[in-house]
């Protein structure tokens, strides 16, 4: 096939073809509940006429665009106060000795349980603070 008609292919494939208005049946359940669906009902049910969709933008009224723009405005306001809060809230990449000190307690207390023994109920959380200790220690503490 030539290129060119591959060309000619792929643009008319890529132009939108206006269809028909969709088939939607509103249904009955048996148990009483309604749904809507592309296909007959198997039970009761009736077809509803939907008409052509739109496939075109309406653009806003004025009082709708002012609207629309004081939304917009007071969003990225809002987004950029949150931003300003997380900034100021960053915590240091270093804890205190302190709490160092006191995550391998836990972390020491931890792990003697579990060599110690324990229940099998208990397993699954020891596991998981020894983890997360482990990991505190290793991005938190020198």
């Amino acid at each position: 096939m030539p290129k060119a008609s591959i060309c000619f292919f792929c643009i008319i494939s890529a132009i939108p073809i206006s269809s028909p208005a969709a088939q939607v049946y509103r249904c009955v359940q048996p148990d009483g509940g309604i749904s809507f669906q592309q296909q007959v009902c198997e039970h009761q049910g009736k077809r509803i006429e939907t008409g052509e969709a739109q496939a075109v933008w309406a653009s806003l009224r004025s009082g709708e665009k002012s609207l629309y723009d004081q939304y917009r405005k007071r969003d990225k306001a809002k987004l950029k106060h949150k931003r300003q809060i997380a900034r100021s809230q960053t915590k240091p990449e270093t804890a205190d000795d302190r709490t160092c000190w006191k995550k391998r307690q836990q972390l020491e207390s931890v792990s003697a349980r579990l060599r110690r023994g324990y229940k099998a109920s208990k397993g699954n959380e020891l596991r998981r603070k020894r983890d997360s200790y482990e990991g505190y220690l290793r991005r938190f503490c020198p």
